[in-house]
């Protein structure tokens, strides 16, 4: 593939991208953190100045508060004043002379102060200077004609009202009260009243609303009843004033501690505001500032401009980075890819980026490599299997030298210099192996009993396996010096591997383990022996594991057969027909044909055989012809049987049959049990293609035309029939259980004919068997569904 199929060079351009694309949100993030601690900051330091412009009105109000207390206190020990207040006999010359003095002298002083009032408790009268002479304080008559208490020189902000031209004009001032008692149950001799215009506060903070007007800023006044002073003033939408001091409430409530200052940020409606309030402890009251937060926003417009500009510098900076960096980057890739593409063809598979391309050649490389691997590596393994298979199976006479390069180019894990056994794993119940598993799954089986065996037994031996292909596989094991004997460590591993098969592969396998040799040599006949003695599984059962000493017990006895004793005793029993009887019987019988030689022992079964029938053959009982027959029927099946176990329950079986039946017609027993046979044989021996009517009533010793119409009267199906059956059910159990060709279920169910199959198939079922296997999928994954649902 040419370098010039990637003229855009994809890559490069990826990797300009995403670098650019990194620089460029990095530089977005920090810009929007920027931006935002800047909003932060400018809120803050806007809260702050708010807070200093309410802290200076607060320090102006103190400060005109400790004035006018000071000139209340002063006032109330005037001697002008004094007697005015404690008069007993009214002089209003004298009043209006000393009042006059005590107003001149104010007003030149204090331009701020309203009026003065003064209440003679002596003459209940009030004397007032900057209003009517007989304006009545209702505050103050209140003090005097009930319990109410006024504070002593704290203000209070009130309405008070002046007659003008007849009508009452409203007048807002802030007064301050100072009066003496005696004791506190008294009512005070008399009382003095300084109403002070609020002007020189609200004018104050009209002339800072002033200023901030139209930007949305303004300063307000609640007073202790939560009412506003300045509300007039500000001209200000009624449903806003009131949701800021409702926001004000809630945010002293909701704040954790009782500030005396604070701000916060609220919205209402669309805008957002930055409210401050300040408490002022002298006067009661609480000044509130608020501001729209866009206003403050505002003032980092200009700074979010230039941060937009620094951002766009960065970006060019990082692009023309990107390209230099990229390019060095690129550069080792540019050079392999050219390497690699120098003289190559361009395939579809191979277009895209650079490093597609790369990810391209290089899985078709290491698919060439994984094929030159697999290629030596079964050359290999089948020339070791070679090897090994003639070191065992033939008498191979080959000297030290040309043994070391065998082993050494056959990679062989044996050392020379050694001592060697042979352990034989032989397959227990070989026909059914046979019938249950394809080809291809009995090897895979076989393989897996040769690597789980091996591991466990590689703990403590080296060793080498081999598959013979048949019914049995190998175990060549390294017996170091001092390791001997073996059998009890080599017979507990061996034991852990059958249960490992058992539990995954659901088959188990008898071990034979041969003598110990020193010689390579030696092999060919430590596997004979090992071989020979797996037939006495035949005495010990499946699973068992043999080794010589074992057989040498058998071997070295003398007997030929069981006792006459014992066979005069089930012959016996046999003419009596007990059950239990008849089984213990049997048991002595086995029991002495287990001591015996593997030949003896086989014969003395033959013979054991031969006894039963004669003995019920000459048995004068009704019903035990069928028996006669049944033995007879399974004939063929005993002689399969792998174990003297097996034999013995399978006559047993036959026996408690026979002798549980409820006497009858010994016609109809007869037909029963030669249906029963037929049926049994059919579903054990659908897989034999010779399986049919002529081979079986062979087998049965009847003729055709008999075994035939005694199936079909008892069962309302021909043999032929019965056999198809079995096949086609046995084959659509397969198509739904098991993901495999139609081929093989066809040679695992004993058809030779596939075409002749799916004829079949498609007449009982109606479908193909393609069609019936896709139907049942189907209706695993609906029943997986509603599982799933419920």
């Amino acid at each position: 593939m040419k370098l010039t199929s990637f003229a855009s060079k994809k890559f490069l351009l990826k990797i300009v991208l995403w670098i650019s694309a990194s620089v460029l949100l990095i530089v977005g993030i920090l810009s929007v953190i920027i931006y935002l601690n800047a909003q932060s900051l400018m809120i803050s330091k806007e809260s702050d100045n708010s807070k200093k412009i309410l802290l200076q009105v607060k320090y102006n109000t103190n400060l005109m508060n400790e004035t006018i207390s000071r000139l209340t206190q002063s006032l109330y020990l005037n001697n002008d004043i004094t007697s005015i207040m404690y008069a007993e006999q009214e002089n209003m010359v004298d009043v209006i002379t000393r009042i006059n003095n005590v107003a001149n002298s104010l007003n030149s002083s204090y331009p701020y102060i309203h009026s003065i009032s003064v209440y003679n408790r002596n003459l209940n009268q009030f004397y007032n200077a900057g209003s009517p002479i007989f304006f009545d304080d209702p505050q103050v008559l209140g003090l005097f004609k009930s319990d109410q208490i006024l504070p002593k020189l704290k203000p209070i902000f009130r309405d008070i009202h002046k007659v003008v031209n007849g009508d009452n004009k409203s007048e807002r001032v802030l007064s301050y009260f100072m009066y003496e008692t005696a004791t506190r149950a008294e009512n005070p001799n008399g009382a003095v009243v300084i109403n002070v215009k609020p002007e020189w506060l609200l004018g104050n903070i009209k002339q800072i609303n002033m200023v901030d007007r139209q930007k949305g800023n303004n300063i307000y006044i609640l007073d202790p009843n939560g009412n506003y002073i300045n509300e007039d003033d500000n001209q200000e939408d009624p449903a806003k004033l009131k949701w800021l001091k409702d926001e004000v409430e809630r945010h002293t409530k909701e704040s954790l501690s009782a500030e005396a200052e604070s701000s916060f940020r609220s919205k209402y409606i669309d805008t957002q505001y930055l409210v401050t309030y300040l408490y002022i402890d002298s006067i009661n009251m609480t000044l509130l500032k608020i501001q729209p937060t866009l206003e403050v926003y505002g003032y980092i417009q200009g700074f979010k401009t230039s941060i937009i500009f620094i951002t766009l510098i960065f970006l060019v900076m990082a692009i023309v980075i990107s390209v230099s960096i990229s390019r060095k980057i690129y550069s080792p890739i540019g050079n392999l890819v050219r390497t690699i593409s120098s003289g190559r063809p361009l395939d579809q598979r191979g277009r895209g980026d650079e490093i597609s391309y790369l990810d391209y050649v290089y899985k078709q490389s290491m698919e060439k490599l994984k094929l030159y691997d697999k290629q030596l590596y079964q050359y290999g393994d089948v020339m070791k299997h070679y090897w090994l298979n003639r070191i065992l199976t033939e008498n191979l006479k080959l000297d030290t030298t040309e043994l070391e390069r065998i082993f050494l180019e056959m990679k062989i894990a044996l050392p020379l210099d050694t001592s060697y056994a042979v352990l034989l794993l032989k397959i227990d119940n070989y026909k059914d192996f046979q019938q249950r598993f394809s080809s291809k799954d009995r090897e895979t089986i076989r393989y897996a009993m040769i690597n789980i065996t091996s591991e466990w037994i590689s703990r403590t031996y080296l060793n080498e396996g081999l598959d013979f292909k048949d019914d049995h596989v190998v175990l060549i094991l390294s017996i170091s010096p001092g390791d001997e004997p073996i059998e009890t460590t080599v017979t507990a591993l061996i034991q852990e591997a059958q249960q490992y098969v058992q539990q995954f592969y659901k088959i188990t396998f008898t071990a034979s383990i041969s003598p110990l040799s020193n010689t390579v040599e030696s092999l060919y006949t430590l596997y004979n022996k090992s071989l020979d003695q797996t037939v006495y599984r035949f005495h010990y059962g499946h699973q068992s594991i043999l080794d010589s000493k074992i057989t040498l017990l058998h071997e070295d006895n003398t007997k030929t057969g069981y006792a006459k004793k014992l066979e005069e005793n089930l012959q016996e029993v046999l003419r009596k027909r007990n059950l239990s009887e008849i089984e213990d019987a049997m048991r002595l019988v086995f029991d002495e044909i287990r001591q015996l030689n593997y030949y003896n022992a086989l014969a003395s079964t033959f013979r054991l055989l031969e006894t039963m029938k004669k003995t019920l053959e000459s048995s004068s009982e009704p019903g035990v012809p069928s028996l006669l027959i049944d033995l007879s029927s399974f004939s063929l099946q005993l002689m399969e049987k792998e174990t003297l176990d097996s034999i013995n329950e399978t006559i047993l079986d036959a026996m408690k049959d026979s002798l549980q039946t409820v006497p009858g017609d010994p016609t109809k027993k007869l037909n029963h049990y030669v249906v029963d046979t037929v049926s049994d044989y059919i579903e054990t021996h659908y897989q034999d293609p010779s399986l049919c009517l002529a081979s079986i009533a062979t087998m049965m010793k009847i003729s055709q035309r008999r075994l035939g119409n005694l199936f079909k009267d008892a069962k309302q199906v021909s043999v032929a029939d019965y056999i198809n059956e079995t096949r086609l059910a046995r084959a659509a159990e397969l198509l739904s259980e098991n993901n495999i060709s139609v081929r093989e279920i066809v040679e695992k169910v004993g058809v030779l004919n596939e075409t002749y199959f799916f004829s079949l198939f498609k007449k009982h079922f109606g479908v193909t068997p393609k069609e019936y296997a896709l139907k049942s999928n189907m209706k695993h994954l609906a029943d997986s569904k509603n599982n799933l649902e419920f």
